[in-house]
């Protein structure tokens, strides 16, 4: 295969041999659902992963598991070789890790990036209202008053817009100064000691006198009037309880990204560029790993990795695929973990921007329980709707089972029965058929599959849905098939 081209109709991987997967299937999307031991990782995932890789895609590899990164690298030590070197792709790894060998400060990628909406106030308020959904709100329930969560976007707004406007620059650290240097009461505002002392103070003084010398425009000297006056204004008249709750808010998540490692990975600029891990590096080939996973290092992991393939999500979106056509993946083993709103926005033009997701997880619940909320299972089912390829591998939740038998579908199905009586000294067998409307595949049958190992000759059992398609090889909206495990 010439994977310069990359044609969206070149088969990349095979179903039981001769059902192809094509760069396209692999555009719009794939969610492997399967138990813990099920195969799913060893089985379709390891099929899947070292097919992308054996056609040239970069990509981007999430962790939640600390044998995540060997599994992709291998461990020379143990002898384990990853998918680079089944591949032949040794060269084409990045390891982002807590060594700070690369970095990557997230605040000034947004506004140094290039193109339209670069360094623009909402898109990095939305940074962090994403981070705050994937480690916060989604783990509340969902319950929350959502002011508390809009009066923390406008802290947010009102602090990047000062720094904007004022030093053309922004870092977490110095949003952080800003708010927490900020007058909290009409008197304090005009007292030296807090004058003195105060960031937020001092960019406004600096901000003043470059309206006054002329530097700002019309639209900028009105935006910079506009956060004036909620630092003078607006925020030292809030309530004390109120103005402690949206902080309250607000440094909870940021603290993640104010201490080591965090800090100097995602906050501070490097003295090298060549340090900076750019998402735009996978359009070349590369493959990132972040290995910051989340069994290690938590919520601070966890936040990280959503700010990092959020970034890669529209960095992906941005490029132009008729100069590029390379394909780029993005990997999510235990993807409750990192899943967010704008996944669904993301994989309904992932396919034009031949992006492919693919998405790895025990059962629906996990979903359901880690995006949270009272509207969750709308999210969840939005996110998996739009992964257009699904694999089921074994599993012990009904709930997943039911709904991967919902969406194979039903159809009128031949069933044979008998039956027997006595009668005095005879013995009668009577045999039919009736006819019912039911599952093509029952869920029962998710219980069935073989997992792997040993006991069963390596082989790791499934059954693949894509939608719209109907199997050549069955002719049917479904396939069962087999993966040989290494």
């Amino acid at each position: 295969m010439d994977i310069q081209t990359f044609d969206l109709e070149q088969a990349i991987y095979h179903f039981n041999g001769v059902e192809p997967f094509t760069i396209g299937n692999a555009c719009e999307g794939v969610q492997i659902f399967g138990g813990i031991g099920s195969g799913k990782t060893s089985g379709s995932g390891a099929a899947l992963a070292k097919a992308m890789l054996s056609a040239g895609f970069g990509g981007l590899v999430l962790c939640a598991k600390k044998d995540e990164l060997e599994t992709w690298v291998g461990n020379k030590e143990k002898n384990i070789k990853g998918y680079a070197q089944e591949t032949g792709r040794e060269n084409s790894f990045l390891v982002f890790d807590a060594s700070g060998k690369f970095v990557f400060p997230f605040l000034q990628y947004e506004i140094e990036r290039g193109g339209e909406g670069a360094g623009y106030t909402e898109n990095l308020v939305r940074l962090f209202t994403t981070v705050y959904e994937a480690i916060s709100r989604s783990r509340s329930g969902g319950g929350s008053d959502p002011y508390w969560e809009r009066a923390m976007q406008q802290l947010l707004r009102n602090a990047i817009d000062l720094l904007m406007i004022v030093r053309g620059t922004t870092s977490v650290s110095l949003i952080h100064d800003v708010i927490m240097s900020a007058a909290k009461s009409k008197e304090e505002r005009i007292k030296d000691e807090w004058q003195d002392k105060s960031l937020c103070w001092n960019l406004l003084l600096e901000g003043y006198a470059k309206k006054q010398a002329g530097y700002f425009d019309t639209w900028v000297g009105h935006d910079f009037d506009s956060t004036a006056s909620f630092w003078l204004e607006e925020y030292p008249n809030l309530d004390e309880k109120t103005r402690s709750n949206i902080l309250s808010t607000l440094t909870t998540m940021m603290d993640n990204f104010l201490r080591r490692p965090f800090r100097q990975l995602f906050s501070e600029p490097p003295a090298d560029r060549r340090q900076i891990a750019l998402p735009e590096l996978t359009h070349k080939g590369i493959v990132i790993i972040i290995n910051l996973p989340v069994k290690e290092f938590g919520d601070a992991g966890r936040a990280a990795q959503v700010v990092y393939k959020y970034l890669w999500q529209q960095a992906a979106e941005r490029r132009n695929v008729k100069e590029n056509p390379r394909p780029v993946f993005l990997w999510v083993d235990e993807a409750q973990n990192f899943a967010t709103e704008y996944d669904m926005q993301f994989q309904a033009t992932a396919r034009s921007s031949r992006a492919c997701t693919v998405y790895l997880t025990q059962n629906l619940p996990n979903y359901y329980a880690e995006m949270g909320g009272e509207h969750s299972k709308y999210r969840v089912d939005s996110l998996v709707g739009n992964l257009q390829t699904k694999i089921f591998h074994a599993n012990s939740d009904p709930t997943t089972n039911e709904f991967a038998s919902n969406v194979i579908g039903k159809s009128w199905q031949q069933r044979d029965n008998m039956g027997t009586s006595i009668g005095g000294q005879s013995f009668n067998i009577s045999q039919g058929q009736s006819e019912s409307y039911d599952y093509d595949v029952i869920p029962q049958e998710f219980t069935r599959l073989r997992k792997g190992g040993i006991a069963n000759g390596k082989i790791v059992e499934g059954v693949v849905f894509q939608n719209g398609r109907i199997w050549e090889s069955n002719e049917k909206t479904y396939l069962f098939t087999t993966f040989k495990q290494s």
